[in-house]
């Protein structure tokens, strides 16, 4: 036999007696081909897999939360954009006593999807200040004409003013239909 065959039967007796003489901090390293560091190191490595895990799933749900809350924010935003455009298109008609094309055409553009920011009541709503705006304009056009009589003057005029003191109660209006959509409690 040679010296290799009589290592391998030597080994396990020299593990045995190594293992014996260690302590738990493994100060005799020298016996056992395994040290107390590499096991230690081994150790760390596996509980490592873990926390990683762990990291990177508190780290997506993070993600998530701040993906939400900037949603929340965008859809604020936008809302108070339609907010915005009702309560200045209503200011401007009791400015102005009429209902200029470029205002309109703001408040129509900025209002456009409110039925999907907001709900169909809003919709609605939003509709019923440029259908009443048209109508003063169209009173308007009306108490401009030559031909009119008096009386008919008088009640074009008495319109007129139903109508922009109307507008001028939306400015108190349009805030509270607009507050349970716009609190900043959900953002």
């Amino acid at each position: 036999m040679s010296g290799s065959s009589q290592a391998r039967r030597e080994l396990p007796a020299l593990v045995a007696k190594c293992s014996h003489e260690n302590n738990l901090f493994g100060d005799q390293m020298a016996c056992t081909p395994q040290s107390g560091w590499i096991t230690a190191v081994q150790a760390f490595a596996a509980a490592l897999s873990p926390i990683i895990a762990v990291a990177g799933t508190w780290f997506a749900l993070q993600q998530v939360r701040i993906n939400k809350n900037k949603l929340k924010l965008d859809r604020f935003d936008r809302r108070f954009e339609v907010h915005e455009a009702a309560m200045t298109f209503a200011a401007s008609i009791v400015a102005d006593g009429d209902m200029t094309v470029a205002a309109f055409t703001d408040f129509s553009v900025k209002s456009r999807g409110a039925r999907f920011l907001l709900d169909e009541e809003i919709a609605d709503y939003m509709k019923e200040l440029g259908t009443t705006a048209i109508k003063l304009r169209g009173v308007l056009r009306s108490l401009k004409n030559p031909s009119i009589t008096d009386h008919q003057r008088a009640q074009y005029a008495d319109r007129i003013g139903e109508i922009t003191k109307w507008f001028e109660q939306q400015l108190d209006v349009i805030p509270e239909r607009f507050a349970p959509f716009l609190s900043v409690k959900d953002i």
